[in-house]
């Protein structure tokens, strides 16, 4: 089928370049008609058949239109302008040489502009395959994932080759770790046979391109090139194409610079996922020696509070009145308060898992988060004036409802000991695109210029006027909980008065969930 088709391309081929000399060549004669007329000088004619050779060769492959050409246009001076006249007459004096000389002038000619258009061809091939491969470096620099470069990959391949494309990530022999994209239904069990199993197979041990030998070419008809540098290979991409010149050594020289972007990608992304698990051990290790340091900070003192009181009550029980009794015995309930709501925080660490600092998240309503935040917070704080703004429609929010809910219990909590006397605390929820925002506002003091750079990184030493504010293992912990969930978190003073402390959960590009 494929041999049938050839042969009807080159027969209509030919046809087209039989007809443009022809069409070339009675123009060329009709001209040379026109210009005996005018001038009756036959010097002339010469110079208008060279054109047309000129003019043949430009505009056909070769040079075997440019010589019929030649050898035509003297056969049309012999005939139409050399006494006597539409006769052929060889033995004119000079003729002969006259012959040999513009046949020689035409095939100079018709080489000369065959090269020249070859030259032309090949610059303009290499013109656009640099810019071919300017797009696709410039599009695997979007990826983010080896996913992502596998995938387009097999786009780039199957677009500009217009062939049948198969990815193994993985030695061949695993039959289910591969990616295919097909140019033609029909190449799909040609490519997943063994015989093409076992050439892919060999380019990935060999690390060396693999293309089928011409007696074997019945069986095999992929060209497979290795995806590797140096020690490490990221896997094979096949390809099969019914095109004639596809194993040709230019197509095959074209696949190995592309390949050679799709190294660099490769090596790009593994950097890139190495320096991504370098900072992830960094992020949990600064967790670690902020929770160790926060917690000493943090615990230290509640402890040593009720140790002092009970050890008052026990010594001295008999010397104390009532009221002295009642003092000591609140503060104890209140430091044992607060050594459950530390107990409670680190509880919410060891949720965020040891090898990951990500966290499970479903769909929660943010609303009815904030509301279990806040019952809890009026339970610590009866006396608290909070006030909840939400957004009219129903805001759904990938989370960890139980974790979001302890750094809202955090913050609000945060804000309550350190702002003025029974001042208001606001908590706002907003949406913006593809992202939920909660802020939690308050009329204190503030934060100083110092402490903003460090408000979240634990126990840092900072004291000022606002009673030390988010020093302890509280605000360290909430911004653990917001990176695990892939948000941010901030603090600013209010222009007012006061602070804010906003944190940002993703939607997932955009998603709201009704």
């Amino acid at each position: 089928m494929f041999s049938n088709t050839a042969k009807q391309l080159n027969i209509k081929s030919i046809s087209h370049n039989f007809l443009k000399t022809i069409i070339v060549l009675f123009f060329s004669t009709s001209f040379a008609f026109i210009v005996l007329e005018a001038s009756d000088i036959k010097d002339n004619i010469f110079g208008i058949y060279i054109l047309a050779v000129a003019i043949v060769s430009s505009i056909t492959p070769g040079y075997f239109w440019g010589i019929c050409t030649s050898l035509a246009g003297i056969l049309g001076i012999n005939y139409f302008f050399t006494f006597p006249y539409f006769s052929i007459n060889f033995t004119i004096t000079g003729y002969p040489l006259n012959f040999v000389i513009m046949l020689i002038i035409s095939i100079i000619i018709s080489a000369l502009t065959a090269k020249i258009k070859k030259q032309v061809l090949i610059a303009t091939a290499g013109e656009k395959r640099a810019q071919v491969l300017y797009d696709i470096n410039k599009k695997l620099l979007t990826t983010t994932s080896m996913e992502e470069v596998i995938q387009l990959a097999l786009n780039l391949f199957h677009e500009l080759l217009q062939c049948s494309v198969i990815f193994y990530s993985d030695d061949p022999v695993n039959k289910n770790l591969y990616k295919i994209k097909l140019y033609s239904p029909k190449h799909a069990p040609l490519l997943l046979s063994d015989s093409e199993r076992q050439m892919a197979q060999k380019a990935f041990l060999e690390k060396s391109i693999v293309s089928p030998p011409s007696e074997d070419y019945h069986l095999v008809k992929g060209i497979y090139i290795p995806i590797a540098n140096n020690d490490t290979i990221y896997g094979v991409i096949g390809l099969l194409s019914q095109k004639e010149n596809f194993a040709e050594r230019d197509n095959i020289q074209y696949m190995q610079v592309m390949t050679s972007q799709l190294i660099l990608a490769f090596e790009r992304q593994k950097l890139f996922q190495e320096q991504q698990e370098i900072l992830i051990e960094t992020e949990k290790e600064k967790m670690r020696s902020n929770l160790l340091r926060a917690v000493s900070h943090d615990l230290r003192t509640p402890l040593t509070c009720i140790s002092g009181a009970s050890a008052t009550l026990i010594q001295n029980h008999a010397l104390l009145d009532i009221q002295s009794q009642e003092k000591l015995l609140s503060d104890i309930y209140h430091d044992s308060q607060w050594l459950i709501h530390m107990v409670e925080n680190l509880l919410s660490v060891t949720r965020i898992s040891k090898e990951t600092t990500t966290v499970k998240k479903s769909p929660e309503a943010a609303e009815e988060v904030c509301a279990e935040a806040v019952s809890r917070i009026r339970q610590r704080f009866p006396n608290s004036q909070i006030y909840v703004q939400v957004p009219k429609e129903l805001l759904m929010v990938p989370m960890d409802a139980t974790l979001i809910e302890q750094v809202i219990i955090n913050l609000i909590e945060n804000s309550i000991r350190h702002s003025q006397s029974h001042a208001p605390i606001s908590l706002c929820i907003k949406k913006i695109p593809n992202w939920a925002v909660f802020e939690v506002s308050d009329k204190g003091i503030g934060l100083s210029r110092e402490e903003l750079p460090h408000i979240f990184d634990g126990y840092s030493g900072f004291k000022n006027s606002d009673s030390s504010r988010g020093i302890g293992i509280g605000l360290s912990i909430c911004k653990s909980i917001i990176s695990a969930h892939g948000g941010m978190i901030e603090a600013i003073n209010n222009t007012t008065g006061g602070a804010t402390f906003r944190f940002m959960l993703p939607l997932e590009e955009g998603e709201h969930y009704e």
